[in-house]
């Protein structure tokens, strides 16, 4: 878990860290529960390293044989 938080930091990690970041301040400011929620979903992405990549989201296909 410790290696998950703190190893592959890339520059989308980072954005979405960041815009994270921002919405939890604009949901203070303004009290918006739904930027909340959005910064949430932002920083949870970011932490875990999770979300769509570089290649989208697609599902690579499935192999049926080890040879393939």
């Amino acid at each position: 878990m410790k290696q998950l938080l703190f190893s592959n930091w890339h520059l989308m990690r980072w954005i979405r860290l960041i815009v994270g970041l921002f919405l939890i301040e604009q949901a203070i400011q303004l009290h918006e529960i739904l930027y909340g929620f959005m910064a949430l979903f932002f920083l949870f992405q970011a932490v875990f390293n999770t979300g769509c990549g570089l290649n989208g989201c697609a599902v690579s296909p499935i192999k049926k044989n080890k040879d393939e």
